[in-house]
């Protein structure tokens, strides 16, 4: 098997969980100890045949609440990015430059909610098996052909289950960024990771989402995923 099938595998798994509804709480740590707690909802939906939608909406803290980010995917490569920030009463457009950029201040990027990649637009290598949690794994390198904020990444990918147990993202030779995804639960035949832990190695910061619930193979209305519906806070 190649890094590329491999890959395959993940994206599959990942494009059979977009149709969902994700209550979740975000738990931000800075390198003093002090931390903040944010809860959120996410909307999604798969529009065919290589497309989808997302909305997150903020619940809490109160200076968050109703905050919005949206996007569209016209293919797994062609995106738009909005956010929504009720004290402006304005819709932002976010650049697909700025896809890397940290997720309303968390250690989580914008790209981190969105759907799987194009694959084209990387390249897979596998460096070796290795164990996690008792979960065989490959452990890939998956390269960017287009610009991103990281060099490259390394994923150890669990057999079977084909979703990332860890991931070490670099620029140059350091990691900057590290994610952990435990707590996995099997819910409608996917795989699902019910606690993602993302660290900042450069500025000692992380943020641990955990999932308060989830249910898939929703069939929410396109009206959900407008402008409107974001400025609406998906009402």
């Amino acid at each position: 098997m190649s890094g590329r099938e491999i890959y395959e595998k993940v994206h599959e798994v990942r494009s059979k969980a977009l149709d969902r509804k994700t209550e979740a709480t975000m738990i931000l740590f800075d390198k003093d100890g002090g931390k903040r707690t944010r809860t959120l909802t996410e909307y999604g939906k798969r529009a065919d045949p290589e497309a989808y939608k997302v909305l997150v909406v903020f619940k809490s803290p109160p200076d968050l609440k109703n905050v919005g980010f949206l996007i569209h995917a016209h293919t797994f490569a062609n995106r738009d990015l909005w956010a929504y920030f009720p004290e402006y009463k304005r819709v932002r457009r976010i650049s697909t430059s700025s896809q890397d950029d940290s997720f309303f201040g968390s250690d989580f990027s914008y790209d981190d909610f969105g759907g799987p990649p194009n694959l084209d637009d990387y390249k897979f290598s596998i460096l070796r098996e290795d164990v996690i949690d008792d979960k065989p794994c490959y452990v890939v390198e998956v390269t960017p052909k287009i610009h991103r904020k990281y060099t490259r990444y390394i994923a150890w990918v669990a057999k079977g289950l084909w979703i990332h147990l860890k991931i070490d993202y670099y620029q140059e030779n350091a990691i900057y960024r590290t994610g952990v995804f435990t707590d996995i639960r099997i819910i409608d035949s996917i795989p699902t990771p019910f606690k993602l832990d993302m660290e900042n190695k450069k500025t000692n910061h992380r943020t641990v989402l955990t999932i308060e619930s989830i249910q898939y193979h929703t069939h929410f209305p396109d009206d959900l995923f407008s402008e409107r519906s974001l400025e609406r806070s998906g009402r």
